[in-house]
């Protein structure tokens, strides 16, 4: 895996704040606005951790995390759903399809990092730059 975390949102703000606060540390960020495009780039760049919303233009992140895990080229890939909706099944949704965390919008760009090192700890498989850079931190 490289040194590259995937963010599939609709949300430019967020995705601003996000791919700042992350090429600042030294990642780079890929970004989609859409499900199918977003998919199609995880599974052509093989990021180190993939950040989607659930609600996506064409496939919503649920059916795209379903996708990379039901692969093994792509199911070692942590996957991090970050949504501001109020689905009180969406959380238990999220690990039904693979989804390794769960966090809700709003969040700070120090706090999404803490949760960032946090999962990669707990996935110690996840070797490459993207686990170095964040765990550096």
């Amino acid at each position: 895996m490289d040194n590259k975390i995937l963010i599939i949102d609709t949300d430019d703000v967020f995705i601003g704040q996000c791919r700042n606060h992350l090429q600042g540390l030294g990642i780079e960020v890929l970004v989609s606005s859409d499900g199918t495009e977003g998919l199609r780039m995880a599974q052509k760049n093989k990021p180190g951790v993939v950040i989607m919303d659930i609600t996506l233009p064409y496939l919503n992140g649920f059916h795209v995390c379903k996708l990379l895990k039901s692969d093994s080229r792509y199911k070692d890939i942590p996957v991090v759903f970050i949504s501001s909706r109020e689905d009180p099944d969406d959380i238990l949704n999220s690990r039904r399809v693979g989804g390794n965390l769960f966090l809700r919008k709003p969040i700070d760009a120090n706090h999404l990092t803490d949760e960032l090192i946090q999962l990669l700890d707990k996935n110690k498989p996840v070797k490459g730059d993207t686990a170095e850079a964040v765990e550096a931190l």
